[in-house]
């Protein structure tokens, strides 16, 4: 942090002696100080912002429907009504608004999950009160697998190049990397199953909606999240190119990358997550690989869940902790800093020349 305020602070403090030097008395040294202080203190502000901000990010939560409810709520739809004389004096009265309300109740249609935290999903109305029952929650049934979205700390995404082992894979492989599937669509659906390339995969579907379900039954129970990544690659290290992009996955992940460049036959499996069960990824790589075809789906299927169920083993992010001793702001955090103390450098020097603020300048 030193350093890094150091750099930001340079070239206010020299416009600000070079006002202080030029100013001919119209500007203290209590107005210098003071103008330096302001500065540090938007310096370390701005800096603490930069390093929460790089070290927010996104996990995917799984569970299930266990209930669904039609809530009567207050209402929401007020308007201004009765106006009337108020706030008198002798110069008049001033017209105020009682509120009123379109109804005397709201019904919600809400979704609970076994989630938790953030387990209610709130089903939009389809009339202003909520009388109608909103086909999307008659279509929901209980133990339908669920995903949300749960914000974390994590100290890994802001500073990966400490940790991760492999770095600079990524740019062989531009154009295959996948965005990270924490997309929540149709209130509580994820991909859990991404297909890179043309491999000619029959039943995706299928497979989504079996890591789904698995997710459901062992997310919140072992704390995690499993993803697959089916590519039309016959390249192993295609899986570090996406570790690297993916920062290693989120600390909940187990994440199965598999090449299949003429389906359906698997031809190399990678398994990278933080989680310390190492003996778990090493045998359920080589399970997969023994099973050796996609076209049985629902065998791969048992025996991930049967594995993860057994060996993994959930990390805590207070492990990585110690990463936060490295990380500093990026370029455009810095670039931000830099120009916000610089204008108010400058701003503040031609006040203290025009005004004074302490009533303690020499006449």
């Amino acid at each position: 942090m030193p350093v890094y305020v150091c750099m930001i602070m340079l070239v206010p403090i020299i416009i600000g002696l070079v006002g202080l030097t030029t100013s001919r008395g119209r500007i203290t040294l209590k107005e210098f100080f003071a103008q330096q202080g302001v500065l540090l203190v938007v310096v370390l502000i701005g800096y603490f912002i930069s390093r929460w901000t790089s070290t927010r990010d996104v996990e995917v939560w799984s569970g299930e429907i266990v209930k669904k409810e039609k809530d009567k709520v207050s209402c929401s739809h007020s308007y201004p009504c009765n106006p009337h004389s108020c706030n008198c004096d002798k110069n008049g009265c001033d017209t105020c608004w009682d509120t009123c309300y379109d109804h005397n109740y709201d019904w919600d249609w809400n979704i609970f999950t076994s989630n938790k935290e953030d387990g209610v999903i709130n089903i939009e109305r389809i009339d202003s009160q909520g009388n109608k029952e909103p086909p999307r929650w008659t279509q929901a049934k209980i133990g339908d697998p669920t995903a949300q979205t749960h914000s974390f700390t994590n100290y890994i995404k802001a500073n990966p190049g400490s940790i991760l082992r492999r770095t600079g894979a990524a740019e062989l492989y531009k154009g295959y990397i996948p965005k990270y599937p924490n997309q929540i669509y149709d209130y509580y659906y994820c991909d859990r199953f991404l297909v890179v390339g043309d491999i000619g995969i029959p039943d995706i579907k299928e497979w989504n909606r079996q890591l789904s379900e698995i997710n459901a039954e062992l997310g919140a129970k072992k704390k995690m999240n499993i993803v697959a990544v089916a590519v039309a690659l016959n390249e192993p290290e295609y899986a570090y190119a996406l570790e690297e992009v993916w920062i290693g996955g989120k600390k909940n992940d187990l994440i199965i990358v598999m090449g299949i460049p003429n389906y359906p036959k698997i031809e190399w499996v990678s398994i990278f997550s933080w989680s310390i069960a190492e003996d778990l990824k090493v045998e359920l790589r080589d399970a997969i690989i023994k099973i050796g075809t996609m076209e049985r789906r629902e065998e791969i299927g048992k025996i991930i869940y049967q594995m993860t169920d057994d060996k993994f083993i959930h990390r805590d992010m207070d492990d990585f902790k110690y990463l936060m001793a490295g990380v500093q702001p990026g370029t455009t955090g810095t670039i931000i800093m830099f120009i916000l103390g610089t204008l108010l450098s400058v701003g503040m020097t031609f006040y203290f020349r025009a005004c004074d603020p302490f009533g303690d300048r020499y006449n």
